[in-house]
């Protein structure tokens, strides 16, 4: 099998829990990977932070005209 090009990425999630925060926890994700970088963000929901990797996800795996 030969690899015409690599694309690769990086997520990095940090999670903490902060006690008397109605939902309990924060989250700091920074992506990097595909064609942009993003700004790192703080979320506070599991749905946001799931959310968040689905995206990344997407968008490396996304078809690049070179594969």
């Amino acid at each position: 099998m030969e690899i015409h090009s690599e694309q690769a990425g990086v997520l990095i999630l940090r999670v903490w829990v902060e006690e008397g925060r109605p939902d309990g926890f924060r989250a700091r994700i920074v992506l990097t990977g595909g064609r942009h970088q993003a700004p790192p963000t703080a979320v506070s929901a599991v749905d946001d932070v799931l959310e968040a990797v689905r995206a990344w996800l997407d968008q490396l795996l996304e078809p690049t005209p070179d594969r």
